[in-house]
């Protein structure tokens, strides 16, 4: 070919609209395409956490799949109360613990004498791993995806072409923290993807993906995926907007079980929601797909242990589940009041031996 035949053949390439050129053999003519001004961006917060090895899973697995079965705990009564009579704050207040052999203790405490305590508690922002549990079932079964981008069912949010499903669940997507309405006239807090940030909308339109996927409101759609499928009799899913979940401390360790042996979904899905693990701030709590990994030994209790699991210092529902690495025993907590749950999910703990 000569060479005024060959400039002539790439003046005309150039000449032709971006997609026509781009689709030439061997991408003859095409121009780098600018990276956009409103997109996304590389994550440039703090280094993420290391990933948990295939063999810790193994081992959880295993903790996690045995049958459970009632036990009287003396010990752990004694230290419950004992804790509780010193957190003044705390009305009201219940925990289980199961451990890997499959003993299960569980009780259920008021301040006021009297007065019966409630069957069920407030488990607020726990909610957040039911939710991305039902997505994700959503995306095994090909219904969602987590690259898909939220302009599907929020186009008017700020860079909502350029969010996905993984963004909302991992609280990458930059939204403002506001309701939806109000999050759609504010400005992003950062690029999609560039940091890590919480934010109620990003709960809120997953809420919303989970009820135009099922056809159903999101309590009814999580009620069907969970409570029914595992046949956790005293759970209830609650609020007509961003709401909650409302169960026993006992029913909350079976979902932490179900979760993390595989029964919710599968073996490389449960991984996958521990593979990114944002820091949160400087105590050791990394956030993955509506789950939390908390380094003890960086937080204020310097305990050596690692809790996969999530907690809610809602002022309202204060709470926590996880399983623990040293123990290999999962535990359940919510009270009312002021108090912190952590603290009783660590007095608990304390009395068992390190796996």
């Amino acid at each position: 070919m000569s060479l005024s035949r060959r400039a002539l053949l790439s003046a005309a390439a150039l000449a032709l609209p971006a997609p026509a050129f781009a689709a030439w053999p061997f991408g003859f003519g095409r121009r780098a395409t600018p990276a956009p001004t409103d997109g996304r961006a590389n994550y440039a917060g703090p280094p993420l956490r290391q990933q948990f090895g295939g063999w810790q899973f193994d081992q959880i697995r295993t903790a996690v799949s045995t049958r459970l079965q009632p036990v009287i705990r003396d010990g752990l009564e004694d230290r419950f109360f004992k804790d509780l009579a010193a957190a003044t704050g705390i009305e009201t207040a219940t925990a289980a613990l199961a451990e890997p052999g499959g003993a299960v203790w569980t009780q259920t405490w008021t301040r006021t004498p009297g007065a019966p305590p409630p069957a069920r508690f407030a488990w607020g922002g726990l909610v957040q791993s039911y939710t991305a549990t039902a997505i994700l079932q959503m995306v095994e079964a090909g219904d969602l995806a987590l690259d898909a981008t939220i302009d599907r069912w929020a186009p008017d949010l700020p860079n909502a072409r350029w969010i996905t499903v993984e963004d909302l669940l991992a609280e990458t997507s930059g939204l403002p923290d506001a309701d939806l309405a109000a999050a759609a006239a504010l400005s992003p807090a950062f690029a999609p993807g560039a940091a890590w940030g919480a934010s109620s909308a990003n709960h809120a339109l997953l809420l919303q993906i989970i009820a135009t996927t099922d056809q159903a409101t999101w309590a009814e759609s999580l009620a069907r995926r969970i409570a029914t499928r595992r046949e956790l009799g005293e759970t209830d899913f609650v609020g007509a907007g961003p709401g909650g979940v409302s169960a026993s401390a006992l029913d909350v360790v079976r979902f932490w079980r179900d979760l993390l042996g595989d029964r919710l979904h599968g073996a490389e899905t449960t991984q996958r929601r521990f593979y990114r693990l944002y820091p949160m701030g400087p105590d050791g709590e990394h956030h993955g797909l509506g789950v939390m990994a908390s380094d003890l030994a960086a937080g204020p209790s310097a305990s050596a242990d690692t809790w996969l699991g999530y907690v809610s210092r809602s002022p309202v529902a204060p709470a926590m589940a996880a399983y623990s690495l040293a123990t290999r025993a999962t535990v359940a907590v919510a009270l009312t009041g002021e108090g912190s749950p952590e603290t009783l999910a660590q007095g608990l703990l304390g009395l068992l031996r390190p796996a």
